[in-house]
């Protein structure tokens, strides 16, 4: 289960009350808490991708062109599929409801004689999903290809189960290529395409105001320039604020140049294209990203003359509302000659993934990161271990800032590889996806509404056909909570003992009562304080507090069997904590299930450390004053069955009293337990050594000897049972 998945509930507000019967109340001073560490713990994890499943039967050619998640959190997959024969093509759609795992029958947008002309899908702020493409309806089967072209789409309307008929947004009798289409929040849908004529091409828009109706006249917004006769397929973003923006090259007899025109919403047209790109520079493949913080991206490759020389890829941004470019920078040694995928995240962070040919080790997937808030790139990062196709691979950013990246890694055969950053770091290996064992697979990746991947590809089923299949990650099959005080994973009660030579053992209970030696670690100094806790870490095995001489507190992760080493994972909770002399869990204290620390000053003072969810513990609470009378305060998890944790408290009068955990983070009026306790020199809770379901505690003796206290559930125990005796070896028992 995702780290996310087990985030507590805030702990509720400790009311100020007096914990001890006839002790003071609490005192308006306090002394200084010790300093809670702020650094970040491991990275989370990825959880694992599931099996895929198949959307087609695999007895056709398809070909994965898009797939997006609608902002109602529905997921579309968009497709060719074409006969063996390429009789024809069918664009096809399918949907995954939002809130499913499964996937809806393939759809038919359209039928052409020939699979040319993109498509794409595109989100809009109302919900709804339009597939957008340009086909050519006088084409002939087999490759045949005639003048005449169509740019058309069909909408899911949010909600819908159904698509739209497709209708045209403008046609063209000589050709049509590069179509792209955006809608504003209100509703405005923007196309743009570049018209082919003779040995000359041009930009064209057209704009529909609102749904129902119709298109403008189509404009030409590039300018008619005697030395750039010709321009690339358009990029199109429209903004939050209503401004539509393309991109584009202009090319021309000496250099070629990035252009970018706006349609700012209630203006009365395009501006005039403006060049971003360096003069005297070569400049092309521009990629234009509108970001989740609404910053506008953009990245395109440049080199200077002559042809061949080394590119460099370029990038710029603009905030939110401006139409204004800042300077030029270039990425920090990515250079792929201007095939990549550009995601901008939630803070504004600009992640790109492309493919770039290296000397001696061929083409491989790489990618780099700019901070938003250094304005630095990371240093690059090669993703693939073998051979990437250069031209098949995807990427995308969750709303949660974690990416995810997809590629075409060569061999045999070529497979879908698949990986992710998150909080920060890369996976540290790519995982498969793809499942052929021949041939090839290439996809497309999104990020669903719960923020998981979802994957979709094609990949070969035979030496002409290929199938569509597609997958997306799932919780790990959830361990159940550890048993309270089981340290070796057999569901039973654990002690821990250390030895002044500094060696700790988990002594493991046996179900019947008795302690066996269980796994054991050295190198502890002697003057560690070890404080048995629960799953702080959210791995499902209980962890260690260790305090050390100089007041450090530290988290040491539980394995569930393994000893706990000085060397071990560990993660430092803050300093200072020598203020403290007793520091006990007594198990869930505040009600969320979690594991909770409370930690007693000299001076008597009782503060409730709750664990904080991610990890770590949050700020001190005091619960109480007037503990200084104890010589002994033990937690001992939940002894009369009411799911809270308790705890017990020695006087130096021998008396044993019972205090029970509320539940809300407090501990109800103390119940005496016993006299006579004064004859041991160490009280340990050891949870369920008995196997009954009820906690039991143990305590040794001036001579050494161990002796047992059955719970009886109802925050009493039985008569005392001896283990055995030579238990005086051990410093500490906890």
């Amino acid at each position: 289960m995702p780290r996310s998945a087990l985030l507590r509930h805030s702990v509720a507000a400790v009311a100020a009350a007096t914990l001890l019967a006839g002790i003071g109340p609490l005192s308006s001073t306090a002394t200084a808490a010790p300093v809670l560490a702020t650094q970040a713990g491991a990275a989370a994890s990825l959880d694992p991708w599931a099996a895929s499943a198949a959307l087609t039967d695999g007895t056709a050619i398809q070909d994965v062109l898009d797939v997006r998640t609608a902002k109602n959190g529905a997921v579309v997959a968009l497709w060719n599929r074409i006969p063996s024969d390429h009789s024809k093509r069918e664009l096809v759609v399918s949907v995954r409801p939002a809130g499913s795992g499964t996937w809806g029958a393939p759809h038919v947008l359209t039928t052409t004689a020939y699979e040319r002309g993109n498509a794409e899908l595109v989100v809009s702020a109302d919900g709804s999903v339009t597939a957008a493409w340009v086909e050519y309806p006088n084409d002939i089967p087999n490759h045949q290809e005639n003048p005449g072209a169509a740019f058309r789409m069909a909408v899911l309307a949010a909600g819908a189960t159904t698509w739209s008929t497709p209708v045209d947004i403008v046609t063209d009798p000589d050709n049509i290529q590069g179509g792209k289409l955006a809608g504003s929040p209100s509703g405005t849908l923007v196309a743009v395409w570049r018209r082919n004529s003779e040995r000359s091409s041009e930009l064209y828009s057209s704009v529909r105001e609102a749904p129902g109706q119709a298109w403008s006249e189509p404009a030409r917004l590039d300018e008619e320039l005697a030395d750039m006769e010709l321009v690339s397929d358009p990029e199109l973003v429209y903004s939050d604020q209503g401004t539509a923006t393309v991109a584009f090259t202009q090319y021309g007899a000496d250099n070629d140049a990035i252009k970018v025109a706006d349609r700012v919403h209630g203006g009365t047209g395009w501006t005039k294209p403006v060049t971003v790109s360096a003069p005297n520079a070569h400049a092309d493949n521009p990629t234009l990203t509108l970001g989740q913080d609404g910053r506008s991206t953009l990245v395109w490759t440049t080199w200077e003359s002559p042809e061949g020389a080394e590119t460099t890829e370029v990038f710029t941004q603009r905030p939110a509302g401006s139409l204004a470019w800042g300077a030029p920078e270039p990425i920090n040694g990515f250079a792929t000659g201007g095939w990549r995928k550009v995601a901008v995240g939630p803070e504004g962070d600009v992640t790109v993934l492309g493919v770039a040919y290296a000397e001696g080790s061929g083409f491989r997937a790489l990618t780099a990161t700019r901070s938003a808030a250094t304005g630095n790139w990371s240093a690059v990062k090669t993703l693939s271990t073998r051979s990437a196709s250069e031209y098949q691979f995807d990427l995308t950013v969750g709303s949660d800032g974690s990416a995810h990246a997809v590629w075409t890694q060569g061999g045999s055969p070529g497979r879908t590889m698949t990986s992710s950053r998150v909080n920060g770091v890369w996976s540290t290996a790519p995982t498969p996806l793809s499942t052929n064992t021949s041939g090839y697979a290439k996809g497309q990746i999104t990020v669903g509404a719960d923020n998981r991947p979802v994957a979709v590809w094609e990949q070969s089923t035979g030496d002409f056909t290929t199938q569509v299949r597609a997958a997306t990650t799932a919780p790990a099959p959830v361990k159940p909570l550890p048993k309270w005080r089981d340290f070796s994973g057999d569901g039973k009660g654990d002690l821990l003992a250390l030895t002044s030579g500094g060696t700790l053992t988990v002594r493991t209970g046996s179900g019947a009562g008795g302690l066996g030696t269980g796994a054991s670690a050295t190198g502890w100094p002697a003057t560690s304080m070890v404080v048995p806790f629960g799953d702080l870490s959210g791995d499902r095995c209980n962890d260690l507090l260790v305090r050390n001489s100089a007041g450090v507190l530290t988290r040491y992760d539980g394995s569930c069997g393994k000893a706990f080493s000085p060397s071990g994972t560990r993660l430092t909770i803050g300093s200072g904590w020598n203020i403290y002399n007793a520091l006990t869990s007594p198990g869930d204290l505040t009600g969320d299930g979690r594991t909770d620390l409370v930690a007693r000053t000299p001076a008597g003072e009782l503060w409730l450390y709750a664990d904080n969810g991610a990890g770590k513990l949050a700020p001190r609470v005091k619960i109480g004053n007037g503990w200084q009378i104890y010589n002994t305060v033990v937690g001992v998890g939940d002894l009369n069955g009411d799911k809270f944790g308790d705890l017990l408290a020695r006087d130096t009068a021998g008396v044993l009293w019972r205090y029970n955990g509320t539940g809300k983070g407090t501990f109800a009026t103390r119940v005496k337990v016993g006299g006579g306790w004064q004859i041991y020199n160490t009280l340990a809770t050891v949870g369920d050594i008995t196997a009954d379901g009820k906690a039991d505690l143990v305590a040794r003796d001036t001579a050494g000897v161990l002796w047992r206290y059955n719970g009886t559930g109802a925050g009493t125990f039985a008569g005392r049972v001896r283990i055995g005796g030579g238990w005086q070896m051990y410093k500490t028992l906890s």
